[in-house]
């Protein structure tokens, strides 16, 4: 994901819910770091332009008021996504123990995490479109210039790789590293994963303008955010990534290792499916 699609409101899930939502809206909405683990510990940093927005010393009562009453209209509307990653990773860990991944069997699940996902887009492009409304030009303005000075701050090229950047050598390397994986297994998953790879249909050419050019239109009097988000480009999430790197690994690993995997993946479920109640 390119560096001007990584802020705005924020909709972080470990399994990765918000596949389906078009790059803008994604920068709109995500301010997680990229290990899923760690984003429970920034609630600031994930709140992006929600959080950027009750920092401005130049609201009124009646914009805080209103503002902080669509960051728990937000936070709500996440509770179902989050639920149903956690249904989609207890099934990734029932098939991790049976050393497959089946993704048929899994289709259930990852479908209605999807629509759970489509769901809180609509509230996500709803909650950006009365933000929007609710700030004067100056206002939008500052945000937009401090989310831009953020990420020219961080240099060229950071935060701006193509797609996968941040995902299968980077997982494996951390997959290796706590399950303790031979040369062997470390060779055979990347064959395996090189092997899905070449099979995948091609992806959309990577548009580092895109995102920009959404977040730089929320400046403007007659922003539409459902208008501008549909003008944007698909792209897959982190529960795609995570499903391609366990249908990797799981065959290679002993079932010790799967075990572990499996643990993991249910501590997971664990944390999501208490999120929030």
């Amino acid at each position: 994901m390119n560096r001007w699609i990584t802020k705005v409101v924020t909709f972080a899930s470990l399994a990765g819910a918000v596949a389906l939502v078009p790059a803008g809206v994604a920068y709109a909405q995500q301010g997680a770091p990229a290990d899923a683990a760690a984003h429970h510990g920034h609630h600031g940093h994930r709140m992006g332009l929600i959080g950027d927005a009750l920092k401005l010393d130049s609201l009124t009562p009646a914009q805080r008021t209103a503002i902080e009453q669509l960051a728990q209209t937000r936070k709500a509307a996440e509770v179902p996504v989050r639920q149903a990653d956690a249904q989609v990773l207890t099934v990734l860990a029932q098939q991790v123990e049976q050393a497959s991944i089946n993704k048929q069997a899994l289709a259930p699940t990852v479908g209605a995490k999807e629509a759970a996902a489509a769901a809180a887009r609509n509230v996500d492009l709803d909650t950006l479109q009365k933000l929007h409304d609710l700030l004067t030009t100056a206002q939008r303005a500052q945000l937009v210039d401090g989310i831009e000075a953020h990420f020219q701050g961080q240099g060229p090229g950071k935060g701006d790789a193509g797609p996968g950047a941040d995902g299968h050598n980077g997982r494996l390397g951390m997959i290796a590293k706590k399950l303790g994986l031979t040369d062997q297994q470390k060779q055979q998953i990347f064959a395996n994963l090189k092997a899905e790879r070449a099979a995948e249909p091609a992806r959309a050419p990577h548009n580092p303008g895109a995102g920009k050019a959404w977040v730089e239109s929320f400046r403007g009097d007659t922003f539409n955010a459902s208008a501008s988000a549909a003008n944007q480009p698909q792209m897959g999430g982190r529960g795609e990534r995570m499903e391609a790197l366990l249908t990797a690994a799981v065959p290679v690993l002993t079932p010790a290792q799967r075990a572990q995997v499996a643990s993991h993946l249910r501590a997971r479920a664990a944390h999501e499916a208490q999120a929030h109640t």
